[in-house]
């Protein structure tokens, strides 16, 4: 149990169960209504204070956007920050992204987008690592015929491992690919989250790929 006199966040994230999401579907008709839809459904795992989101969005105000997320604070954030704007087309889930077939049935997914994620560095820790076969298995199942799965990072070594599992897995295709994302053709299209505009403004190389399904 969380004490909300340790975190007031807790407290906070309650004022904003119209956008945040702790159950699952099947648990939650609101959520199932907002996702049951034939508009494109885009789903950002590790979403943080929510800056991609907010804008990809704006962008795309008949697309669907799920963002999930752990931290309280971030995902208050994230909810407040749409809310100023009037963003009606965002919700956030409280969810481990490991955790996400719990949240849509097969191909019901138009993009699922990785950014960042915890590259657990130390080669005793990359059992942790996000991108596996097992994930990738997942993702495959949940995108839509025509949909695409996109990473991006900053750790090299997360990026190289990411794409051998990527190639040796035979139902995903990897139809772009950076070493330097802000310097390459791909950046016209390319949403900025927090963590990417740090490393943006100190010039150093965000790797980036996209896949589509075979």
């Amino acid at each position: 149990m969380f004490n909300p006199d340790l975190n007031p966040y807790v407290t906070e994230m309650d004022q904003h169960r119209d956008i945040i999401k702790t159950l699952p579907p099947e648990a939650n008709k609101d959520f199932f209504d907002f996702i049951k839809t034939d508009a494109p459904l885009i789903v950002d795992l590790g979403c943080g204070a929510g800056n991609f989101l907010r804008d990809y969005a704006i962008q795309n105000p008949d697309a669907r956007f799920v963002g999930f997320e752990l931290r309280f604070k971030r995902l208050v954030k994230g909810a407040v920050k749409f809310k100023k704007r009037d963003i009606d087309n965002i919700r956030l889930v409280q969810a481990r992204a490991e955790d996400i077939t719990d949240w849509f049935p097969e191909k019901a997914i138009s993009e699922i987008h990785v950014n960042f994620p915890d590259p657990w560095p130390k080669k005793r820790h990359r059992k942790h690592r996000l991108i596996s076969q097992a994930f990738l298995n997942n993702v495959h199942k949940l995108l839509r015929d025509d949909g695409a799965f996109t990473f991006k990072t900053d750790h090299e070594d997360y990026f190289n491992y990411a794409v051998e599992q990527l190639t040796a897995y035979p139902y995903l295709n990897i139809k772009e690919y950076s070493e330097d994302l802000h310097n390459s053709r791909y950046n016209e299209t390319n949403i900025l989250t927090e963590f990417e505009s740090l490393f943006k403004g100190k010039g150093f190389p965000v790797y980036y790929m996209k896949t589509d399904k075979l």
